[in-house]
């Protein structure tokens, strides 16, 4: 060997050894938890031998069905099951019941999530139907009649099969009005009891003719199984299981003793998961245990999670995120804060002005109103410029008419409004007077909202308005508001991921008591396009009418609209991994539990470095776009 090959032998033995080096130094956690099973039942896997492919067994092969493979994933391809995951939230669960009274908590939505499954679920990009627990579906030609061919190898936890039985006692339970939750059990009464037509296939007919019928039978309704829950009387279900689980599809389960009232609650991965290789799951449901950590001091929250107790943190107040996140452990790129614009559903919030009676029913009244409500003064002297001011009542989706009106704070024009309705004479105290009567109205509001409304009273003061401002609780101004007794009031709705404009923009729900069109909005071009919209089974075509809607709803201005958070504003422990979007485009942060996964290397080094302060890691980009500007292209696309 000739000392040229000498000198590459051992530049070749060096790279060797400071590779082995690096992986060395580059430790792996090895998690001390692991997955659990509660199977009693050993059902051997695939179809009924005795149910013939033309029945959905063994063999079907979906001729005239309709089906999805080749859709989009919502996981990390490099994801790794194991170790633990902590959420913070405010308020124990009054039940842990996901149907019936009391179950619309953050904690039962969670719940609903890891536990049960329904029979199809929505790509994450596309918002298309793919397959969950059923593998095909139909929709009749007159839109009425929906069969679906439950998937084979669908188990419960328990291990028993999921069969057509399943579905059908699940439709009873959730249609029952004794179990007190009127919205889902209105919702699924406008079926007709579904049909077995064999273990695996089920035939369910609407009563009515909608796209969103087939929506919320396809993706509401959870399938729990009939051993536990056939034939129960709903106030026996409502008490048998106020605080006991029943086993689900899903990939995770509760154990009664992990239960700790008014503490915490521990939800733990199963071993035996039916769809762990099916595409839908590919990169989901790595933890093995999730824990909900309840702390209802906010402060004491923020301790928590500075100690490394809980792992994830929604800021919900742009006074906290300004100026309580920017302790050493974000300096130094341990704990990570990112703003996720997404478009987790967000409602209309504003003030509603009540139509029906003077003086808002008066469009150039509400137009005025809409111009003496300075929204960016608010947002940039109280919110940190945190804020995106709201145009729509379908606000950052792909629903909302971008040419809807966006109107400003302008003084002059506001008065020049008031004016023209009538509203022309001024009292020596500088309030308008019209037929002897000073303009003056009265306007309930919770606290906390005064930080703004004693501005707004300001301004309409200038234009000569008298705003009383009556503080009041939530539960009274809710009242208020469902019975329509207020002139002005101020209000939020939650969103839905796929709106129904029927129930807060058609002509009915203005005559109705108790729904939420509190404006009163009526109109009968709305009324024609919710009915087309409810029958259009193409998407393009439901956009193109929500489009419409918003734009004619928008134009009568039945609120002065507010501002809302398009983002997710979130702040975690810097040891996770997850996709590159980090949430979906349609959750809240609570979607984590899902999405993410313990990273084994970085959760080591995040440890290292919380011994070693010398040790730093990078400081990431705060906002994430990933949702927005996919929109962008699919807005694009529909144009």
């Amino acid at each position: 060997m000739n000392k040229r090959h000498i000198i590459v032998v051992l530049l070749v033995l060096v790279l060797i050894i400071s590779l082995q080096a690096c992986n060395h130094s580059r430790k792996k956690k090895v998690f001390d938890t692991k997955p659990v099973s509660i199977k009693t039942f050993n059902t051997p896997p695939g179809a009924d031998p005795n149910v013939p492919a033309e029945l959905g067994g063994k063999g079907f092969t979906g001729e005239g069905w309709v089906t999805k493979s080749d859709y989009n994933i919502l996981g990390d391809l490099k994801a790794i099951k194991g170790g633990r995951f902590t959420i913070s939230m405010r308020d124990f669960p009054i039940t842990i019941r996901t149907e019936g009274k009391d179950n619309n908590t953050d904690a039962n939505g969670l719940i609903e999530t890891l536990l049960y499954e329904t029979l199809l679920n929505l790509d994450p990009v596309t918002g298309e139907f793919i397959p969950q627990l059923a593998t095909h579906w139909q929709v009749s030609e007159d839109k009425l009649t929906y069969r679906f061919r439950l998937d084979p190898d669908a188990r419960f936890a328990d291990g028993k099969p999921v069969t057509t039985q399943d579905v059908i006692s699940s439709w009873e339970l959730v249609s029952n009005p004794e179990i007190l939750d009127p919205f889902f059990s209105v919702m699924f009464q406008g079926f007709e009891k579904p049909v077995a037509e064999s273990k695996y296939i089920i035939k369910i007919k609407s009563k009515e003719n909608g796209w969103s019928q087939f929506y919320f039978l396809a993706t509401a309704l959870k399938i729990y199984p009939s051993h536990y829950i056939g034939g129960i009387a709903g106030k026996d279900y409502l008490e048998k299981y106020q605080y006991r689980v029943i086993p689900g599809t899903g990939p995770y389960i509760i154990d009664s003793n992990d239960i700790k009232k008014d503490n915490s609650l521990i939800i733990r991965r199963r071993s035996d998961y039916w769809a762990e290789e099916k595409r839908f799951a590919t990169g989901l449901n790595n933890f093995d245990e999730i824990k909900i950590d309840i702390n209802r001091d906010e402060n004491l929250e923020l301790e928590k999670f500075k100690k490394g107790e809980i792992d994830i943190l929604k800021v919900t107040r742009a006074q906290v995120w300004a100026e309580k996140f920017n302790f050493d452990e974000v300096k130094r790129g341990l704990v990570v804060k990112k703003k996720i614009f997404n478009e987790d559903p967000v409602g209309v919030s504003g003030l509603a002005l009540n139509m029906r009676k003077p003086p808002f029913d008066d469009i150039r009244i509400r137009k005025a109103f809409a111009h003496l409500y300075d929204r960016q003064k608010f947002n940039e002297k109280l919110f940190y410029n945190s804020y995106w001011l709201m145009s729509s009542f379908f606000p950052g989706t792909i629903y909302g008419n971008p040419s809807n009106p966006k109107p400003g704070f302008y003084l002059d024009s506001a008065k020049m409004l008031l004016a023209e309705a009538g509203w022309k004479d001024i009292n020596p105290e500088g309030y308008l007077v019209k037929d002897g009567k000073i303009f003056e109205i009265d306007m309930p509001f919770s606290k906390g909202m005064d930080r703004y409304l004693t501005i707004f009273q300001e301004d309409l003061k200038k234009a000569g308005i008298k705003l009383n401002l009556r503080e009041t609780d939530a539960p009274t101004l809710f009242k208020l508001g469902n019975e329509r007794n207020f002139t002005i009031i101020n209000i939020s709705w939650s969103g839905m991921p796929v709106p129904n404009p029927d129930s807060y923009l058609s002509s009915t729900s203005a005559d109705n008591v108790n729904s939420t069109n509190w404006p009163g909005v009526k109109d009968a071009k709305i009324d024609e396009l919710i009915g087309k919209y409810n029958g259009a089974f193409d998407r393009e075509e439901r956009i193109k009418y929500l489009r419409q809607i918003d734009e004619i709803a928008c134009s009568y201005f039945p609120y002065v609209f507010g501002w809302y958070g398009p983002y997710q504003r979130i702040a975690f422990q810097n040891k996770f991994g997850y996709p590159e979007c980090i949430l979906s485009r349609t959750d809240n942060f609570l979607i984590s539990a899902i999405m993410w996964y313990n990273d084994p290397y970085k959760v080591s080094e995040f440890e290292e470095a919380l011994q070693n302060k010398e040790i730093d890691f990078p400081i990431q980009v705060e906002d994430v776009k990933y949702w927005i500007d996919l929109r962008s292209k699919l807005n694009a696309a529909f144009k």
